[in-house]
C-alpha cells in the first residue's frame, strides 16, 4: 500500500492546517465556539478537543504509555488557551517524530486496542497505515470545525494542501493570540 503524500509531511502539513483553524477561531468568542452547532461532538470547542485527544492517543501507543481515556468524547481542556497550547505542542511533536521515522518502522507493525468500542476491537497494521489513519482523520474533523466557522459567519481559512505545498503567508498564517 502507497500512501499519497508520506507522514512527515502529513504530520508538517496536520501543524500548518491546525495554526491556521486555531488563527480563524481567535475571532470567535468562546460562546460562539462552544455553541451547539449539531455536529458530532456538537461544538468547535469540543470538536477540536477530540482532534487532540485523538493525536494523544496515537502518541500514548506510540510512546508505549498507559492509555488514559476511555471514551473519544472526554474533553482534555476546558480551557479554549489551554486547548491551543496543547495542541500546537503535540502537533509540533508529530512533526519532529514523524521526521524520525525510516522505512523500517514505517513498515513494521503497530499494535493497538481501540478505545471507546463498545465490544473490544484489537488492530495491526503497518505503522504508516496507522499514521495515515491519524492524519486522516484530523482533516476529517477539521472540516467539521471548518463548516461550523461558517455556520457562525466567520470565513474559516483556506486548508488545502496545494496552498500549504506553495508556502504562502496570509492573514491565517501569522500566529495569533499571542
Amino acid at each position: 500500500m502507497s500512501s499519497l503524500i508520506d507522514v512527515a509531511t502529513a504530520a508538517k502539513y496536520n501543524e500548518w492546517a491546525n495554526n491556521r483553524l486555531y488563527n480563524a477561531l481567535h475571532n470567535l468568542t468562546d460562546g460562539e465556539r462552544r455553541e451547539d452547532r449539531g455536529a458530532f461532538f456538537r461544538s468547535i470547542h469540543n470538536t477540536m478537543n477530540h482532534i487532540l485527544l485523538a493525536d494523544i492517543l496515537y502518541r500514548q501507543r506510540l510512546e508505549k504509555t498507559q492509555i488514559t481515556f476511555n471514551s473519544l468524547d472526554e474533553i482534555v481542556h476546558a480551557d479554549f488557551n489551554d486547548l491551543e497550547e496543547s495542541h500546537r505542542s503535540n502537533d509540533k511533536w508529530y512533526s519532529d517524530r514523524c521526521s524520525e521515522f525510516g522505512e523500517v518502522e514505517l513498515n513494521g507493525d503497530f499494535s493497538f486496542k481501540a478505545v471507546g468500542m463498545d465490544t473490544d476491537e484489537y488492530y495491526s497494521l503497518p505503522l504508516k497505515v496507522c499514521l495515515s489513519n491519524l492524519f486522516q482523520h484530523q482533516i476529517h474533523h477539521r472540516g467539521q470545525v471548518h463548516h461550523m466557522i461558517s455556520h457562525a459567519s466567520y470565513d474559516p481559512p483556506p486548508l488545502d494542501i496545494v496552498k500549504f505545498g506553495s508556502d504562502v503567508t496570509d492573514s491565517w498564517t501569522v500566529r495569533v493570540g499571542v
